[in-house]
């Protein structure tokens, strides 16, 4: 039986490219988009037909506690985010709540999806995190120093992820 894998951020560059990577090893890829009107739903479509997208939404926990329940994943990879740096600074709140927040619902929605504890996760990093670094190269031991709320949301992320 193929394994499952749920993309968050399906419709970005790196999602449209892990689809790939993991439709070629063999897996079952389900994309999430929130809403039907997404405007990119029919390049998915076209580009990677084989990925079947489900609706969610990284603001609401019931809609992902929905589309876990539907995937039935063995892998969620959380690429989903507010990832322009320059509209973070313009919308610091819509930013934190996706980027940062978002993470802290799916581990919710896999919390309570998953009584086997079986679902793997993986959350998407930036340099951003670092921001103004205070070495180079950057290694693991290297402090965050985020410099926009994006950095800051992506920290968030991390954390509670590790937590």
């Amino acid at each position: 039986m193929a394994k499952k894998a749920l993309i968050t951020g399906i419709t970005g560059q790196d999602g449209m490219y892990l689809s790939e990577f993991l439709l070629d090893k063999g897996y079952q890829v389900f994309g999430l988009i929130r809403g039907q009107q997404n405007p990119k739903k029919e390049i998915i479509e076209k580009l990677v037909p084989k990925v079947e997208l489900v609706e969610g939404d990284l603001t609401d926990t019931s809609s992902l506690i929905e589309a876990l329940e539907h995937c039935q994943p063995d892998e969620v990879y959380n690429l989903g985010a507010i990832s322009f740096v320059a509209l973070s600074f313009k919308q610091p709140e819509l930013t934190g709540n996706i980027t940062g927040l978002g993470a802290l619902r799916l581990l919710e929605a896999i919390r309570i999806v998953d009584k086997a504890k079986k679902i793997r996760f993986y959350q998407a990093s930036s340099s951003e995190m670092f921001g103004k670094v205070r070495e180079t190269p950057q290694t693991e031991m290297t402090p965050f120093h985020p410099r926009s709320p994006y950095g800051v949301a992506k920290v968030y992320a991390h954390f509670i992820t590790l937590n």
